[in-house]
């Protein structure tokens, strides 16, 4: 069977060689597929639609995908506030 379980926002797919070496992992965001990640430390690939940064962190015996979500707008609006007042004028 292949369908999508649930109603998840991300999904990936690890891709291997025939002798089960991982190369490379798909990852879909927002329903749709945005790209590959190559198996390699501290790769990621980045949503256009939601800004989610998919990162990897690759480690002696097992690798790890998160999904880091982009901060609210509200914040970021706060953020740059900050920023503008850090500012020095030469």
């Amino acid at each position: 069977m292949n369908q999508k379980a649930k109603n998840y926002n991300s999904d990936y797919r690890v891709n291997v060689l025939n002798n089960n070496t991982i190369i490379s992992v798909e990852v879909t965001c927002c329903g749709r597929h945005i790209g590959e990640m190559r198996y390699k430390d501290g790769e990621s690939k980045k949503c256009s639609l939601c800004g989610t940064v998919h990162s990897m962190m690759v480690q002696h015996n097992h690798f790890h995908i998160r999904p880091i979500k982009p901060e609210s707008d509200e914040s970021l609006a706060k953020d740059d506030n900050k920023a503008a007042l850090n500012v020095k004028v030469l």
